[in-house]
């Protein structure tokens, strides 16, 4: 009578899939090779989804946002300087020709 009905099913996450998306797109800007855009463009946006992840991780438990987290702190460095080397190859390319 005085008990309220709890959800069992799966919760929404909002936060978690904003930060994915904000990955996503921080990692394509991180492999296009245009000067500046990884840099004011690509992090401004890795940190956007790290604040998201954490978001996430308050609102729904630590492992709502705890891939997003680790994403962002230990997979953007690596596409980020994956990108520098895309960059500096089509830049030795271009020297040769």
């Amino acid at each position: 009578m005085g008990i309220a009905a709890t959800e069992t099913g799966p919760q929404d996450n909002p936060a978690g899939r904003a930060a994915w998306i904000c990955l996503a797109i921080a990692w394509a800007t991180f492999i296009i090779p245009f000067p500046g855009l990884g840099l004011f463009l690509g992090w401004p946006l890795n940190l956007v989804a790290f604040i998201l992840a954490i978001v996430a991780m308050s609102r729904l438990g630590a492992n709502a946002g705890l891939w997003q987290l680790l994403a962002s702190l230990l997979v953007s460095p690596f596409v980020y300087f994956l990108g520098l080397v895309v960059f500096a190859g089509l830049l030795g390319a271009a020297g040769q020709s």
